[in-house]
């Protein structure tokens, strides 16, 4: 146990006393993410859109609706005569104006009728838009949405019970499930980016240094060494995981217009220990294997390019919250997989204890499996030596 321990601290010792390391993979990360998705959010969720619109026979009725709350937008509608339309939508096409909306005449005397009309025969509006410019196309689809909406609500055929009616999902499970779909993934993605920034340079790097038979002459054995590696850069791969998780974890709600304590609250002491645990259960693994993967390599280099296929991989586990979530007792057996359905259970407020402790309890295995296979590794000289 002492040697394991004297690993630990040679580990920890290498990583914290360069300051660059530590800047750069335990504090810029969530600090830049943070800063990144809040100001996302601010500018998302912070400015309106504002079109212009230049008219000919304005429609009062129109006016009313896009310059309310029904838009979502804010429109500054300019009336202009027939004899400038020509005109008007050159401006549009110059990028002068987003649209070109022409009423027919009397317009809203006609809404009021009541009067029908053949196929082919009723007064047609003419919207002109600029499909070159992203805001004129986005004017185009709601001035062309809300004409849709009122001209079925002026033929009134039959009504669709919104009053009565409506989304049986909460607004707090509506974010949870969001939350479900993109953390996972983004979790994973900075374990593994955690990992790789650590593993290669401390097994693949000192074969290329040579300081590795250094080590290997020493009264240690292999399993201490391999555990005290494996055990050291889990921990530093977490602390750097966990540091973009919170920066990211605390920016989202920024992100989707909500507060940071209402989804800190959404979550229960359990929950963000099982959460804990799934992470920790994960850096093990994923460390375990790209040590293996840096065993093999002669270099740093060639240990990040032998990651690659293994990186491809967990990004296409991580990406399966959003395509799909199970809640078969087996998916759980799956390594990194079963990491990922629980938390995606975690944060969509469906957490099972049951899927837990399957999890970490094939997880232990996997891991234990893993450090004997590098254990055999370091004891040949053949792959230690590259011979």
């Amino acid at each position: 146990m002492n040697n394991v321990l004297t690993i630990i601290k040679k580990e920890f010792a290498r990583f914290f006393k360069d300051k660059r390391l530590v800047l750069s993979t335990l504090i810029l990360p969530g600090l830049l993410i943070f800063l990144l998705y809040t100001l996302m959010g601010s500018v998302f969720t912070g400015s309106t859109q504002t079109y212009t619109a230049k008219v000919v026979n304005p429609s009062a009725v129109f006016g009313q609706i896009v310059e309310g709350e029904e838009s979502g937008a804010l429109f500054e509608l300019t009336e202009i005569s027939a004899e400038d339309l020509d005109a008007a939508k050159e401006d549009v096409k110059n990028g002068g104006a987003d649209l070109v909306i022409v009423f027919p005449q009397n317009f809203d005397a006609i809404l009021t009728g009541g009067q029908t009309y053949p196929v082919g025969q009723a007064p047609v509006v003419e919207v002109w838009y600029n499909s070159g410019s992203t805001a004129s196309s986005s004017a185009y689809s709601l001035v062309v949405s809300l004409l849709d909406s009122l001209e079925n609500s002026m033929s009134n055929l039959f009504d669709v019970n919104y009053a009565a009616g409506g989304d049986l999902v909460t607004a707090q499970e509506a974010e949870a499930s969001y939350y479900a779909m993109l953390l996972p993934f983004l979790i994973l993605t900075f374990l593994y980016s955690g990992c790789m920034g650590i593993a290669p340079e401390s097994i693949a790097g000192e074969k290329e240094r040579g300081t590795i038979a250094t080590l290997l002459v020493t009264p240690i054995r292999r399993s201490e060494l391999v555990i005290g590696k494996i055990a050291s850069l889990s921990v530093l791969s977490a602390l750097s995981a966990i540091s973009s998780f919170l920066g990211t974890f605390l920016a989202l709600p920024k992100l989707t217009g909500g507060s940071i304590g209402g989804a800190l609250a959404s979550y229960s002491a359990g929950q963000y220990f099982a959460l804990f645990a799934v992470m920790l259960s994960a850096v093990l693994i994923i460390v375990s294997l790209i040590s293996i993967i840096s065993a093999f390599a002669k270099s740093v280099k060639e240990a990040a390019s032998l990651s690659v296929p293994l990186m491809l991989v967990v990004m296409l586990v991580g990406l399966s919250t959003m395509l799909f979530t199970t809640h078969a007792p087996a998916a759980f057996l799956i390594p990194i997989y079963n990491c990922v359905q629980v938390m995606a259970e975690i944060f969509s407020l469906q957490f099972s204890w049951v899927n837990l402790v399957i999890t970490l309890a094939s997880n232990l295995v996997y891991i234990v499996v893993l450090v004997w296979l590098l254990t055999k590794m370091f004891k040949s000289e053949r792959i230690v030596f590259n011979k």
